[in-house]
């Protein structure tokens, strides 16, 4: 990561800060990706089971100490993934005894501390890669698409909608974080999450909501409440880790449409000098008698290795196997159905 401070004129135009209190610092990523999969899903002509992809993260962060002792900063992140416009986070934070007070584009208390995969990004893959299906695009692809089965540990409701969060100081080892966002002027299902994380040492142990009300009075409309708790224990080796979810859908009228639970445990090892392996199963199923997709699992297995080349450079290597079983439509049409196979995504990642 490279330091630098800016002249006044630039601070003013950020903002105004004063340059003897300020630094701004930027950093970013660049990822490279090359995607391939096999499964039993029905190829269409011309589908080709393998894909390249890209993405790049620029974050520019100020932070000052006031005079009283507290700490004010800044958060812009701007990415493009190749398509469309690009997928930009900023936040405010403000410091203090009290804790801290966060106000922009940013994930909720339930996600940011998580430990499972997606967030912790062990091997440098940018989280879970589950494969993909050459079937009917518009059907969606291996399972998550395929009705309401869940297949990583990305469990949010607001995603990274504006909201305001308020975490506390650490007492003892314990602290606690809660969160708003407004679902705007057409809706009425606003979101709100909280998390209870104690650390002490090498041991974390957490447990996280976050739930959508429903957007308006029709009996048709959802409340969404999702649970994640686990513990994870790090060390000189890496990490261990298990990680339990539950999400559910039930509508005004009562009628429950989705009532999935899941969980996740792995290991990462430091085997060798720069170099970091990884191993995680996770597993989901859908329990809702209403749901469509009642009686839905989903289970993968995988494995990562990733090298640090040095200079920021990284490289690593993810394969998953994944059995993803359809109930209700064991035989069905391209993009729908009963699915397994397996996946390896190559990455070269540049920090700086």
């Amino acid at each position: 990561m490279r330091k630098i401070l800016l002249t006044t004129t630039a601070l003013v135009a950020l903002g105004g800060i004063s340059a003897a209190t300020a630094d701004v610092n930027i950093s970013g990523k660049l990822i490279q990706r090359y995607n391939q999969w096999s499964d039993d899903d029905s190829a269409v002509d011309g589908a080709n089971n393998s894909s390249m992809s890209r993405d790049m993260q620029l974050w520019i962060k100020s932070s000052a100490e006031l005079d009283n002792g507290m700490t004010v900063g800044g958060n812009i992140r701007l990415r493009g993934q190749g398509v469309g416009t690009p997928d930009d986070r900023n936040y405010v934070v403000v410091g203090g005894d009290f804790g801290s007070v966060t106000f922009g584009t940013t994930w909720a208390p339930i996600y940011s501390n998580s430990a499972g995969i997606n967030w912790m990004d062990d091997v440098d893959s940018g989280g879970e890669y589950s494969g993909g299906s050459v079937g009917a695009a518009a059907a969606g692809d291996e399972g998550a698409a395929r009705g309401r089965i869940f297949t990583s540990t990305y469990t949010s409701t607001s995603g990274k909608n504006q909201k305001l969060i308020y975490s506390t100081p650490s007492i003892s080892g314990l602290k606690a974080s809660v969160s708003f966002s407004d679902a705007g002027t057409t809706s009425e299902g606003d979101h709100t999450s909280m998390s209870a994380v104690y650390s002490n040492g090498p041991v974390k142990v957490y447990y996280s909501t976050e739930t959508a009300d429903h957007a308006n009075s029709a009996a048709a409309t959802e409340d969404t409440e999702l649970v994640e708790y686990g513990v994870q224990y790090s060390a000189d080796f890496g990490r261990v880790w298990a990680v339990a979810k539950t999400d559910s859908n039930t509508t005004n009228a009562g009628a429950v449409n989705s009532d999935q639970k899941g969980s996740q445990v792995g290991v990462t090892y430091n085997l060798a000098d720069g170099v970091t392996g990884v191993a995680y199963y996770t597993s989901t199923e859908e329990g809702a008698s209403a749901s469509a997709n009642d009686g839905d699992e989903y289970t993968a297995t995988a494995l990562g290795v990733n090298y640090s080349i040095g200079g920021g450079l990284n490289m690593s290597v993810h394969h998953t196997m994944f059995d993803y079983t359809d109930a209700t439509n064991a035989t069905a049409a391209a993009g729908q159905g009963s699915n397994s196979g397996s996946a390896t995504r190559i990455q070269m990642t540049l920090r700086f």
